[in-house]
C-alpha cells in the first residue's frame, strides 16, 4: 500500500497568507477554526492535534488543484488533504524522532540562522505587499536576469541507473553548507530564551519596525502604513486574541516561522530516508512506477477531456496556444507541427512613418501610388538591419541587412544547430528563446492553416502551408522571408506534434519498460528536455499539491502510531 507524502514541503509564504479556506469559510470564530479535525497518537503515547485552520490553510495552498485539476469532489478534496496533512506530522515526528535516537540536535547553528533569514524574508515580502505603489515579486521578475538571447541548455537534475532514479549531483544541505550567524556567542534562532526574552525574536521584530524610521519623510509614512494593513488582516483571521501591535507582530513572526520551520523539517526527511536506505546514495525518493504512473494519469485526463467528451475546439485552442498543457494529441484530421520563428522589427521611427502615411492617404493628402513607393522605402529588405547579439553576454555588437540574413537562412536546408544560433542571436521575437516548446501551427483536413491570434496575418498563413507542403516538411526547412506590418518573419520547421504512444485509450497504462520512451522524447529541437524531466519535476517540486507517492509512509504510519482519527462532524461544514 502506497499513501502520498507531504504535498505540503514548501508552503509559499505571500502577503495574503494569513487568509485560509480558498473561499470555503469566512468566519472569525476561535471555536470553529480551532475545533479539532484529526488526532494523531504515537507509540510512546503523545498525541498530536491537525485544526481546521491547519486543514484549511493546507486546502488553500494546494488540496483545491485536486478539484480543478483532477476533478475530486470538494469532499474527495478536503479528505485527501487532510490525509496528506496527517502524512506531514507523522514525517516530521520521524525526523524528530531520528535526531533523538542519533543524539544530535534537531537543528544545528547553521540550520537556525538559514531558518531566521527565511522567516525574516518572508514576513519582509509580506510586508511589502502593502507599500502603495509596491510591484509583487513575480512582477519584478517578469524579466529573467539571464539574457534570453543566450542559449542555455537544459540540465536535468537525475539520471536513469538500473531502473533507479539517481540525483545527478549530490545534495548538498543546509547542515553542511549555510553560514551560521551569531550574536554573543549564541546563534541565530528564534526558539532561544534568555531571562524570559526571545532574543532573536525580538531583534527580528526591532530589524522590520526600523524601516518605520529610515529613509524620507514619504518612506517613513510608507511603511508605518503598511505595517497598519498587515496587522490589520492578522487582526482579521484571528480576532479572538487581543494584543498590542507589537505583540500581534510577534505572532505574525511566530506563525510564518511554525510553517517554514515545518516545511523544513519535512524536507529532512528525504535525505534521511536517502542514507538509511541507499547507504549515501543520492536516490530520488520519486521512483520510476511513480513517473510511469504520473504521465500516464496526465494522457488519461486528457484523453477524457479531448476525446471521450468530445471537444475538438478545446484542443485546439490548447495546442496552438499552450502546447505545454497538453499530453494526448487528439486526432481531429488536422495535423500539427512545431516551427521556430525568428523576427525582425521595424524601428520603431519607420512604424511611427508607417502610420503617419496612412494617416494621409486616409486624408487624401497623397496617393496611393506615391503611398505604395513611401512603404516600400521604410520597408525595404536591404535597408533594414537586424541586430546582432554577442553570444556570451546577449548584448547587440553589429548589425546585418534584413535581405542578408534572410539569404543566408534560406538559400539551402540549415541544420538544427546553425538555425539555433540565428534564433538567439539575430531574433527580436523572445517569447520562445529557451522555453521548453516551439511555436505550434496546424494545417485542417482542407488545406487551411490554423494558428493562434500572433499569427493571424495572411502573409505568415501562406507562407506556413508553403513550408508544411502538403506533409513533406523535413526539420531543417525554412519559410522565404515574409513581411508583417511591424516588420519580417522566417520560420524553421521543427517537427511534428504527436502522441508518444499509440492506441492511446481512456484505459491508458504504461510499465517501467516504456521509461526510455518518455527519457527519450525532447520537448525542443533546440533542447535536451525530456518527457521525463518534466513529469518527474512536476512530481517532486516542492509544494506540488500532487506530491510523489512515499512506499516507506505506510511503515512510517505502522512504527511510530498507535492510532489516525479524523473527525468527520469537523469538517463536513466545508464540502456540503
Amino acid at each position: 500500500m502506497k499513501k502520498k507524502i507531504l504535498s505540503l514541503f514548501l508552503v509559499a509564504i505571500m502577503f495574503f497568507s494569513v487568509l485560509t479556506g480558498c473561499g470555503l469559510v469566512s468566519r472569525n470564530d476561535k471555536n470553529y477554526y480551532e475545533a479539532i479535525v484529526a488526532t494523531i497518537t504515537y507509540t510512546d503515547g503523545t498525541k498530536d492535534n491537525i485544526t481546521k485552520r491547519e486543514l484549511l490553510t493546507a486546502y488553500s495552498s494546494y488540496g483545491y488543484n485536486y478539484v480543478q485539476n483532477y476533478g475530486y469532489t470538494t469532499k474527495k478534496a478536503i479528505e485527501t488533504t487532510l490525509e496528506s496533512v496527517i502524512d506531514s506530522y507523522i514525517t516530521r515526528r520521524a525526523v524528530v524522532d531520528h535526531y533523538k535516537n542519533a543524539h544530535e540536535d534537531l537543528f544545528n547553528d547553521n540550520e537556525t540562522t538559514y531558518l531566521w533569514d527565511k522567516t525574516y524574508a518572508a514576513v519582509l515580502s509580506n510586508l511589502r505587499g502593502y507599500l502603495e505603489g509596491y510591484k509583487s515579486s513575480s512582477e519584478d521578475n517578469s524579466t529573467s536576469d539571464q539574457n534570453s538571447s543566450i542559449f542555455v541548455d537544459y540540465t536535468s537534475s537525475v539520471k536513469l541507473i538500473d531502473g533507479v532514479i539517481r540525483k545527478n549531483t549530490p545534495a548538498t544541505t543546509i547542515r553542511d553548507t549555510y553560514e551560521a550567524r551569531y550574536v554573543e556567542g549564541h546563534a541565530y534562532d528564534l526558539d532561544y530564551l534568555k531571562d524570559g526574552e526571545y532574543v532573536f525574536k525580538e531583534l527580528m521584530y526591532d530589524r522590520l519596525n526600523e524601516l518605520t524610521t529610515l529613509g524620507d519623510a514619504q518612506s517613513k509614512r510608507d511603511w508605518n502604513n503598511a505595517f497598519t494593513k498587515y496587522i490589520s488582516v492578522i487582526k482579521e483571521n484571528y480576532t479572538y486574541y487581543t494584543k498590542t501591535n507589537k505583540e500581534w507582530m510577534l505572532f505574525e513572526i511566530d506563525r510564518v516561522y511554525e510553517i517554514l520551520k515545518n516545511n523544513y523539517i519535512a524536507e529532512k526527511y528525504e535525505v534521511i530516508y536517502n542514507r538509511q536506505a541507499y547507504q549515501d546514495e543520492d536516490t530520488s525518493l520519486v521512483q520510476v512506477q511513480d513517473v510511469v504512473e504520473k504521465y500516464a494519469e496526465k494522457v488519461r485526463v486528457d484523453y477524457t477531456t479531448y476525446m471521450a467528451q468530445n471537444q475538438v475546439s478545446t484542443f485546439e485552442n490548447d495546442v496552438l496556444n499552450s502546447i505545454a498543457n497538453v499530453d494526448y494529441v487528439l486526432d481531429n484530421g488536422s495535423q500539427y507541427f512545431f516551427v521556430a520563428p525568428i523576427k525582425i522589427n521595424l524601428l520603431d521611427s519607420d512604424k511611427t512613418d508607417l502610420e503617419e502615411l496612412e494617416s494621409k492617404l486616409a486624408a487624401g493628402l497623397i496617393t496611393p501610388e506615391a503611398y505604395e513607393r513611401a512603404v516600400a522605402q521604410i520597408v525595404d529588405t536591404n535597408r533594414n538591419l537586424v541586430s546582432v547579439r554577442n553570444a556570451t553576454t546577449g548584448e547587440v555588437e553589429s548589425t546585418m541587412s534584413v535581405q542578408t540574413l534572410a539569404d543566408r537562412l534560406t538559400s539551402t536546408n540549415i541544420s538544427v544547430e546553425e538555425y539555433r544560433k540565428y534564433f538567439y542571436l539575430y531574433n527580436d521575437e523572445d517569447t520562445y528563446k529557451n522555453a521548453d516548446f516551439n511555436a505550434v501551427f496546424g494545417i485542417d483536413g482542407s488545406g487551411n492553416v490554423l494558428a493562434n491570434s500572433t499569427y493571424t496575418n495572411d502573409n505568415i498563413k501562406t507562407a506556413i502551408a508553403a513550408l508544411y507542403d502538403n506533409g513533406n516538411a523535413q526539420v531543417g526547412d525554412t519559410s522565404m522571408l515574409v513581411q508583417v506590418d511591424d516588420g519580417w518573419y522566417i520560420f524553421f520547421y521543427a517537427g511534428k506534434v504527436e502522441n508518444l504512444f499509440d492506441g492511446i485509450t481512456k484505459d491508458f497504462t504504461l510499465n517501467a519498460n516504456q521509461i526510455a520512451t518518455l527519457a527519450n522524447a525532447k520537448l525542443n529541437v533546440f533542447s535536451s528536455k525530456t518527457v521525463f524531466d518534466v513529469v518527474f519535476s512536476e512530481i517532486s517540486a516542492s509544494g506540488d499539491f500532487a506530491s510523489f507517492q512515499n512506499e516507506n509512509m505506510h511503515n512510517l504510519r505502522s512504527n511510530t502510531t498507535t492510532d489516525i482519527k479524523m473527525f468527520n462532524k469537523n469538517i463536513k461544514d466545508l464540502y456540503k
